[in-house]
């Protein structure tokens, strides 16, 4: 029994010397008590330190409702990088034309309609996170060149701001389901890499008589040309587009500066059929925390050349099949195969086929999947169709 009660012991010992740790921090600015999760992966400090990736919540949210649903600590301790849950205050705000009260953060999403009575005392927001980094810097061994903020809604709007407002801190942010507010607008110090994803059924940017957003040709270009256009002349950018598009996303990265000006690349991307929502690989089949992982990593790796582009092709054939098709990539190679079914469940394969232009798979059952192909030049995903012959 002794031993038994040792070895026991000995195994929880292991479980919490290879997991993550977690650290609820309370932070004391401009005498306002704010809440933040932190969350250290088990692997040691890369060379030149972890990197850090900020979620910021939405309306009504808070850092553990996205620290549990985001996918970012999972991927961060696959990837080994710090993630942190931040939590904001609870204001007073205009939603529908009715009052409401609740986690808001202070950007021109809150200020634009304020409340009737007296103004309120709003905080610094911007100041919070950076206060934050600082904190992390002192604490953990931090790569201060791989400082990332991704956001959801109204937090996506937040991190709009922080890109106009702290750019010498983070290095490049992305969000869903929130855009850049005219009251945030500015002409940044420092210009960073900036991404925005909006879904076709996302009620907060359909307007009457529309019932979605438009996802054939490249008519979101102009239904959302007012937001677009207000990225566009604060990163110093003009409207020349590239476009890479899959089955269900259509993807636009500007690239080209202003004359006179040195632009940074900002990225709108149009996912169909998705809703108001964070994707997470469950709720929808793209993960925003891997795709945007990948933006992150290739902002810093490669400053403002090619980022987002897709120059390299990809084809999947025959689609629909019976199991067995073939994958084709052109100018490059693949480095690694997933495949995910329609509730966003990852496949079993082994490592062979991971790798392999051939894949076999007539042992499962028939409907739609997404392959995600990752190459030296980035991802891929196109809808496959598994059918009975």
């Amino acid at each position: 029994m002794k031993k038994l009660l040792l070895f026991i012991v000995f195994c929880l010992s292991l479980i919490s010397l290879y997991s993550q740790r977690r650290f609820d921090w309370k932070i004391k600015v401009d005498n306002e008590l704010r809440d933040v999760i932190i969350v250290q992966p088990s692997h040691p400090a890369p060379p030149g330190g972890y990197p850090v990736v900020f979620m910021l919540h939405g309306t009504s949210g808070d850092g553990e409702k996205f620290y549990n649903i985001s996918g970012w600590k999972e991927l961060g301790e696959e990837e080994n990088f710090i993630t942190v849950f931040p939590s904001s205050l609870s204001w007073c705000f205009v939603e529908d034309g009715i009052e409401k009260h609740n986690t808001k953060w202070v950007n021109g999403d809150l200020l634009s309609i304020p409340c009737s009575g007296k103004p309120q005392d709003y905080v610094d927001d911007v100041k919070f996170l950076k206060r934050i980094v600082q904190l992390i810097q002192d604490t953990f061994q931090m790569n201060s060149k791989m400082i990332f903020a991704s956001g959801f809604s109204n937090g996506s709007v937040m991190i709009h701001k922080l890109a106009m407002d702290a750019g010498d801190v983070f290095a490049a942010v992305a969000g869903c389901s929130g855009i850049l507010m005219e009251l945030d607008s500015t002409t940044p110090l420092n210009r960073i890499p900036t991404w925005s994803i909006v879904g076709s059924l996302d009620d907060r940017f359909i307007k009457a008589p529309y019932t979605e957003l438009p996802f054939g040709g490249d008519s979101i270009l102009g239904y959302l040309n007012v937001t677009i256009n207000r990225m566009l002349v604060c990163q110093g950018l003009t409207p020349t587009y590239s476009k890479s598009e899959t089955s269900i996303t259509k993807t636009y990265l500007f690239n080209e500066s202003q004359p006179g000006s040195t632009g940074k690349p900002y990225l709108f991307s149009l996912i169909k059929d998705m809703t108001h929502e964070y994707p997470n690989g469950l709720n929808y089949p793209i993960s925003a925390a891997k795709i945007f992982w990948e933006f992150f990593k290739r902002s810093v790796a490669t400053g403002t050349e090619e980022i987002g582009t897709i120059k390299d092709q990809i084809n999947i054939y025959p689609n629909p099949s019976g199991g067995r098709l073939n994958i084709e990539m052109v100018n490059t190679k693949i480095e690694r195969l997933d495949i995910y079914n329609s509730q966003g469940s990852k496949l079993k394969l082994d490592d062979q086929i991971k790798t392999s232009s051939r894949i076999d798979l007539t042992q499962y059952p028939e409907g739609i999947y997404f392959i995600q192909v990752k190459t030296s030049n980035g991802n891929f995903t196109k809808k496959w169709i598994k059918t009975s012959y």
